[in-house]
């Protein structure tokens, strides 16, 4: 019976992704009003006037671009998928804030109006008749609400944000580890104070000034300024982030696997053929790699084609003679000559410091300058030859590897966030989230919970067949039922089996389909009780 039957008729779900698109119209529409307010007021030759319209204008554009930068970029990351409190929280604020939008539109058309009743009575000469006189709007209660709206319409889009990241996210953006400790992440903490005190002085501003022109341009350049904020957050967020887990990760392999060569003239930074400068230059125009050899006062005696080519210079004249400096980019330009400084006094104190010494032989990742200033990321090997005389370095450009892996590392770390989402703890379903052929990367605890599993470890890597019979032959069944519904017979770890309610629902932008099941006993039970 369950199994023929339409759900739909029974149990209808809400539908998320079509809740999330008319919130959005909805503030829209509310912005919309806003500005509508600047454009119903009869116009009138007044600088105020025209600055007051075209700076409320202006703001409301961008309002509406913070508003798109609360919303995840994905629909799997909104607060409404989160957990129900999360749901609720956001609801609230979009009421909070449609309000606080229309208030700001009125305050918009008060300052118009009273700009309007001023020209009026500058220009009434006292002959003739007047118009009956309309109702004076105090310019300090005007500004009032302007204040307040544009403070409730800040803080609500801040705490939009929140519903969406979650409180631990967001403390731990302001967070970094280093080693075995936890330190402040000064870029991210001063881009949230810096939004605080804006926001503040969002709300007292009819404390410092009524004047409509001033508190218009005032309340511009808070937002244009928040705007900024939440690009600059985003970039210490994110982006650093990638970029270090990338280098780490290129790092990491280079040293690994070493520097490899295909022929017995190449030279690499943990060969030991090359003792002299001689023995160095049969194989080094035929190198791979950049190779640049100093002396130890860090002056530059020899480079090959390659290093030429990577610096960018026309000859290599430009370069031999130079000190090592004009080659390090980044702050280690400056302090290069003084770390060469400090290691030839140390080797000529101890020579045996060559044994153990934790910059030669080993390979670092770090930004070189090429001729024209532009900085490039490199991997570099040192080490000292002609009887330890001259320095001789091993680069190579990371250019391409390193966008490749940034690249790599920003879809993995997506769909890892996705997933992440996706499968709450907090949810009332058993979710599984499965590879396109049908291997579980991650299920939430209800699941189980509900299929009498100890740990979500038994279950991550198992096939979905093990739980729904038949899906392992046919894994179209997964790719084809995005946002369908079906009753399916479940088996547990113990053999038993329950019918369920099975959704799925493919994760936009990644290969993971997201299964949300629900207990067909529960869902009985409940019509039951309201029946």
């Amino acid at each position: 019976q369950y199994k023929t039957m339409d759900i739909r008729k029974r149990f209808v779900p809400s539908n998320i992704d079509f809740e999330i698109h008319r919130y959005g119209e909805w503030i829209l529409l509310m912005i919309g009003e806003g500005v509508l307010s600047l454009l119903i007021v009869a116009t009138t030759e007044s600088s105020d006037y025209y600055i007051i319209t075209t700076i409320g204008v202006l703001t409301m554009i961008f309002i509406q671009i913070l508003t798109f930068e609360s919303a995840p970029s994905h629909s799997e990351g909104h607060a409404l998928w989160r957990s129900y409190l999360s749901g609720m929280s956001f609801s609230m604020l979009n009421q909070l804030l449609s309000m606080s939008l229309i208030i700001m539109g009125l305050s918009y058309k008060v300052f118009l109006l009273n700009v309007l009743k001023e020209d009026e009575d500058s220009a009434y000469d006292g002959k003739t008749r007047a118009l009956a006189p309309s109702s004076d709007i105090n310019k300090s209660v005007a500004a009032a609400f302007y204040a307040g709206s544009l403070f409730v319409v800040l803080v609500s889009l801040e705490l939009t944000t929140l519903t969406h990241t979650g409180l631990k996210e967001t403390f731990n953006n302001m967070c970094r580890r280093d080693g075995g400790s936890t330190r402040l992440y000064w870029p991210v903490v001063v881009m949230n104070l810096l939004k605080l005190g804006l926001t503040l002085f969002a709300l007292t501003l009819w404390v410092w000034t009524a004047d409509p022109d001033v508190l218009s341009i005032c309340g511009f350049t808070i937002v244009l300024s928040l705007t900024v904020t939440r690009v600059l957050n985003f970039f210490f967020v994110h982006q650093i982030a990638l970029i270090d887990e990338a280098a780490a990760r290129v790092t990491e392999r280079f040293l690994s696997a070493g520097t490899t060569r295909h022929d017995d003239s190449d030279v690499t930074p943990h060969s030991k053929r090359h003792n002299s400068i001689d023995d160095l230059t049969g194989g080094i125009n035929s190198s791979f790699d950049g190779i640049i050899v100093a002396d130890l006062n860090g002056v530059i005696s020899t480079v090959n084609e390659t290093a030429r080519q990577l610096f960018g210079y026309e000859t290599k004249e430009e370069i031999i003679g130079k000190n090592l400096s004009i080659l390090c980019g980044g702050s280690d330009g400056k302090r290069h000559d003084g770390y060469v400084k400090a290691f030839k006094k140390k080797l000529l104190d101890d020579p045996s410091c060559v044994s153990n010494n934790k910059v030669l032989g080993q390979q670092r990742m770090l930004h070189a300058s090429r001729a024209d200033g532009t900085e490039f990321p490199c991997v570099i090997g040192i080490k000292l030859v002609s009887n330890n005389k001259m320095i001789a370095g091993y680069i190579r450009d990371m250019t391409g590897v390193l966008s490749t892996e940034k690249k790599r590392v920003s879809v993995a770390m997506r769909i890892n966030e996705a997933v992440d989402r996706v499968c709450d703890d907090h949810a009332y379903d058993a979710i599984i989230a499965t590879d396109r052929g049908g291997k579980i990367q991650k299920v939430n605890a209800v699941a189980v919970t509900e299929f009498g599993y100890e740990s979500k470890d038994e279950l991550v890597g198992m096939n979905l067949s093990v739980l729904m019979h038949g899906v392992i032959d046919h894994p179209e069944f997964l790719l084809d039922s995005h946002g369908k519904q079906r009753v399916i017979s479940i088996t547990r770890k113990d053999g038993s089996e329950m019918n369920c309610i099975v959704a799925t629902r493919n994760i936009k932008g990644t290969p993971i389909v997201a299964s949300y099941i629900r207990n067909l006993a529960s869902v009985q039970r409940s019509l039951a009780t309201n029946i």
